[in-house]
């Protein structure tokens, strides 16, 4: 098989209890299991090698894996999910052959009664099988061409279904883990929350997102940002983006103009502050010059004050 369905949920909710090496070696016998499209080898050593596991430690993962999630038979290390799914992918096989010899058939026969049978039974006769055949029983053919796994691209998906609706813009994934989901989702980059690489390039910047309530629509801005001023391939998108989203939530910077009245207002609001008047209730404290200036901008007498410390 070259492709086969993994549902996040379940395999979370079976091996949270595991440690990181045994998850990984389970994900690994997985795919070893529908990539032969048979049971495992029951040879331990062997197994070992095909996922891997050269230390000590690495195998005494393995042997536990085996033990909780497969079963010892006599052709080798069987797991229930995957022969079901192994048996359904073989059922639909068969069911896609004999449509396709149906097919063939039926048109041989429309043919036949066209022409005499004479130019469809001769291509026939000499090729052994009809065009519709050949593309169906062909094992080399990908049996999900719209389903192959790419990692880690810089290209946003196109096409797919157009009835499928995308979450609202306001959306504000909560965890790394659902900006790694989004990602996939979204931008086309697919992160394995179980491979080590990807975690240490990709949860640092999706925490801090998700602690800063980025939205999925401040997201969508943010990578469009950065396709159209890229000006060549992105490596990371993830960690590119970061920087165009920071850009685009940071404050405006301050004006030559604003500094420079800050600066002036810094220097004259001690003076000013000394020469006015008690308030009648506890005094403000202040955090620099120029909020006490907004806050006595209401004043006359705080203008006049300033006025005069220019003087």
């Amino acid at each position: 098989m070259n492709h086969y369905p993994h549902h996040i949920g379940d395999f979370n909710s079976a091996t949270r209890h595991l440690t990181f090496v045994e998850r990984a070696l389970y994900r690994e016998l997985l795919d070893v299991y529908y990539d032969t499209e048979r049971p495992l080898n029951a040879d331990a050593n062997k197994l070992a090698r095909r996922v891997l596991a050269h230390t000590e430690e690495q195998r005494a993962a393995l042997a536990v894996v085996l033990e909780e999630f497969f079963e010892l038979q006599d052709d080798g290390w069987h797991n229930a999910r995957c022969d079901r799914e192994l048996a359904a992918y073989r059922q639909k096989q068969e069911q896609q052959s004999s449509a396709g010899k149906a097919s063939a058939a039926k048109r041989k026969k429309t043919a036949g009664s066209a022409d005499g049978g004479g130019e469809a039974a001769k291509n026939e006769s000499a090729t052994g099988s009809t065009p519709v055949e050949r593309p169906l029983n062909d094992r080399t053919t990908n049996q999900n061409q719209n389903q192959n796994h790419i990692k880690e691209t810089s290209s946003p998906k196109t096409g797919g279904d157009a009835t499928v609706v995308q979450p609202p813009a306001d959306t504000v994934p909560k965890s790394a883990g659902d900006w790694s989901i989004a990602f996939g989702r979204e931008f086309g980059v697919e992160v394995d929350p179980l491979d080590a690489r990807d975690r240490k390039k990709f949860w640092p910047i999706a925490t801090a997102w998700a602690n800063a309530g980025v939205t999925l629509g401040q997201m969508r801005a943010a990578v469009q940002r950065a396709h159209g001023e890229a000006t060549e391939g992105i490596a990371y998108l993830p960690a590119y983006v970061d920087r165009v989203l920071a850009s685009m939530i940071a404050p405006p910077a301050e004006s030559r103009a604003e500094s420079a009245a800050r600066a002036r207002m810094q220097q004259a609001a001690p003076l000013a502050a000394s020469q006015a008047p008690a308030p009648a209730t506890a005094p403000v404290v202040m955090a620099d010059g120029y909020q006490f200036f907004q806050q006595q901008a209401a004043g006359v007498q705080a203008l006049q004050l300033m006025e005069a410390s220019y003087a």
